[in-house]
């Protein structure tokens, strides 16, 4: 059992294609001639080094690292953490850092030599021995929670060049016009969680210089990073081992242009897709140039409404905060903002638009329509009583320990879903009951997290290998278990919104934990959500999840599956788990969950089609081969009309791989003509925001959203 803790718009296709790439999929990616740098200085080899760390252990995602890295992440107050990195903890440096000012600043550091680091000086961990200490790190209480970003320059020849990083734990590797930029560096490379080692390519069309961006984290453990290039033969050189025939690497330039002032940190983050980490405003940090940022310029509006700021200057940075917005905001949902400033003196004038999910703000009514705290029942004592009346549990595994024992969790006690009480959970995985401190619902922390009873699943390990009854290979089965709730009456909700305590812990392995709900008595199913890891992540080139992927993708040594007589063996995807009809439609409900506090958190979805239906059914699934667990409680729906916004709109139109994607904000559905005299407008019945079709099967066609 293994228990683990977009470019700006003159980018070339090519590389715009190869954003977002998940790990396991890492494809090539073209360097644009236009991004080539002036001559190096050639007294200034190696990196620059830019340290952060606040342990404990806050989860190894890039979000994460990228807030550190912007002197915006904050504690469970929401107070902003304190850099502990040692700024005379020299170690692969050239000299120590001064401190950190303020006290949420990087440390800067010089590294003339390659980047083969760790918290073990001289050690030989990873492919390369004599590895140097990190600089800044700061053992005291831990390692944990460390965050650097990489900065250099890197000569490169013509073709392709093959480059992997081996890291505990993830890391993202940047080129572009100017990665500092947010929007102006694109992933070339990424892999996201624990130890494990990633290569990728580069192609330069036309030799020359460009700059680069490796950004790491250690969330905790142990901690290590090396970079390199693979020659042809296979051979692995470190990035700047000149004597070895590494490619060369500079810290800086010969001579620097002028600098403009830039976008340093977004927050969310400018992606399509919802991610684990949520913001309750919008807080962008803008860094000054050779001139800086004339404050008063700067203006910014959200989904097409100018927004109010409060404005913060931190020396040469300038953050400014929309504030927590009016109304209810899901993380599902999609935005769209535009940001416009100039420098001091109005020379230049920048303007950025974007789209972005994952701005919360829970503003719930103080009675719902309907719910179910699971108190009003008796802890379960036999398979008869596992979930409470008119709920279905039923499950795919195998019995490990027989006997009901609800404090063994090998035992046929947690075959399926079970209804246990809090204290009974508190002594199996007590982990359940820890939320993330720092969600508020209705400006207040959670309150009622978990009391009383809850629904309760559990992956404990239990795996064998399984004849198939129809003749075939044997069936690798590991823990899978459904349950179908019992009907809620929603007839008197117009907007209804869902709400459930979801304590969910999803480790490294395979795996995945989904929601569906179902106006016809459970004929056909809709999305509510579907989480998974970032180990089973997979993006497409727009940086939405490429759903389909993540939906057919097979593992059988991983992934659950079951017989079915007559039809032969089902799994071996997580697709079969889910209910809905798999397309790339359900990408906006996907969601990244992983163990961690973060994870366990209030989620709020709304239900458009349950809206005035008196029969609307939940359908919760747990899948993997050792996924640890998901406990949920207090589900409850409210009826929320959406906040008043500005009319729908089309934000962004994309053919990649043989497929138009379209992405819209502000509600409404997409309808489809196929020609502007005389349309004849046909609704695609999406309302999501995201819509994606073969262009084989578009035809000619045009697009509008209506509300």
């Amino acid at each position: 059992m293994i228990r683990s803790r977009h470019p700006q718009k003159h980018l070339t296709l090519a590389l715009a294609l190869s954003l977002g790439l998940p790990a396991a999929l890492q494809a090539q990616t073209v360097l644009d001639p236009a991004w080539r740098v002036g001559a190096v200085n050639t007294a200034k080899p190696g990196f620059l080094w830019n340290y952060f760390q606040a342990p404990p252990n806050r989860g190894n995602t890039t979000e994460r690292t990228e807030s550190d890295l912007a002197g915006q992440s904050t504690d469970s107050s929401g107070a902003l953490l304190a850099n502990i990195g040692d700024p005379n903890q020299v170690g692969a440096a050239i000299g120590p850092a001064a401190d950190a000012n303020p006290t949420n600043a990087l440390l800067r550091f010089e590294i003339d030599g390659v980047i083969n680091l760790s918290k073990t000086d001289g050690g030989a961990g990873g492919y390369f021995p004599e590895d140097k200490l990190e600089p800044g790190v700061n053992f005291d209480p831990s390692t944990d929670g460390q965050s650097a970003e990489i900065l250099t320059y890197l000569t490169l020849p013509a073709g392709e060049t093959r480059m992997g990083v081996r890291s505990d734990d993830g890391f993202k590797c940047e080129s572009g016009p100017n990665p500092l930029d947010v929007f102006g560096r694109a992933v070339v490379g990424e892999r996201v969680g624990g130890a494990g080692e990633l290569t990728f390519t580069v192609v330069v069309q036309q030799a020359g210089t460009y700059p680069f961006r490796l950004i790491w984290e250690n969330g905790g453990g142990d901690s290590h990073i090396e970079w390199y290039t693979i020659k042809a033969d296979d051979t692995k050189v470190l990035v700047n081992d000149l004597a070895n025939g590494g490619i060369p690497a500079h810290r800086a330039l010969a001579s620097t242009a002028a600098s403009v002032p830039y976008i340093k940190n977004v927050t969310p983050q400018p992606v399509p897709r919802q991610l684990e980490k949520t913001s309750r405003s919008v807080v962008i940090t803008l860094a000054d140039g050779a001139k800086a940022v004339d404050d008063a310029s700067v203006a910014l509006s959200i989904d097409g409404k100018s927004t109010p700021l409060t404005k913060r200057r931190q020396g040469a940075s300038l953050t400014v905060d929309t504030g927590v917005p009016d109304g209810l905001r899901l993380p599902g949902e999609a935005h769209t903002a535009q940001l416009t400033f100039k420098e001091a003196g109005g020379s230049t004038v920048r303007t950025q638009s974007w789209s972005f999910y994952n701005l919360e703000n829970l503003v719930l009514p103080a009675t719902p329509v309907a719910k179910e705290n699971f108190d009003s029942y008796p802890e379960a004592t036999s398979e008869a009583t596992t979930v409470p009346p008119g709920w279905v549990a039923t499950n795919y595994t195998y019995r490990e320990t027989e006997g009901w024992d609800l404090s063994d969790l090998t035992s046929d006690a947690y075959m399926n879903w079970v209804l246990i009480t809090t204290d009974t959970v508190f002594a199996v995985e007590d982990e359940v009951l820890d939320n993330d401190k720092s969600q508020l619902v209705n400006g207040q922390p959670v309150a009622n997290w978990m009391s009383g009873n809850l629904i309760f699943v559990a992956s404990d390990g239990r795996k064998r290998n399984i004849p198939d009854p129809n003749g075939g290979p044997n069936i690798s089965v590991g823990q899978i278990q459904f349950v179908t709730s019992a009907p809620f009456n929603l007839s008197t909700a117009a907007n209804p919104v869902l709400t459930f305590s979801s304590g969910a812990r999803l480790s490294g392995n395979k795996e995945q934990m989904t929601a569906e709900y179902s106006i016809d008595k459970g004929a056909t199913w809709l999305p509510v959500i579907y989480m998974r890891n970032s180990t089973t992540v997979r993006l497409r080139p727009d940086g939405s999840f490429d759903a389909v992927a993540m939906c057919t993708e097979t593992d059988l040594d991983q992934i659950t599956r079951w017989p079915t007589p007559g039809v032969g063996p089902k799994g071996g995807n997580f697709g079969d788990m889910i209910a809905a009809p798999i397309s790339q439609d359900l990408a906006p409900y996907f969601a990244n969950r992983n163990d961690g506090v973060s994870a366990r958190r209030v989620e709020a979805i709304r239900l458009p089609k349950a809206s005035k239906q008196s029969d609307v059914r939940l359908r919760f699934t747990h899948a993997g081969s050792c996924g640890w667990e998901w406990g949920i409680d207090n589900i409850a729906f409210y009826d929320v009309p959406p906040p008043v916004s500005a009319e729908p709109k089309i934000t962004q139109v994309a053919v990649a791989a043989g497929a138009i994607s379209i992405q819209w904000t502000d509600g409404g559905t997409l309808e489809s003509s196929p020609a502007l005299a005389n349309p004849v407008w046909t609704s695609t019945g999406n309302s999501s925001g995201s819509f994606t079709e073969p262009v084989a099967a578009a035809g000619a066609k045009f697009y509008r959203v209506k509300r």
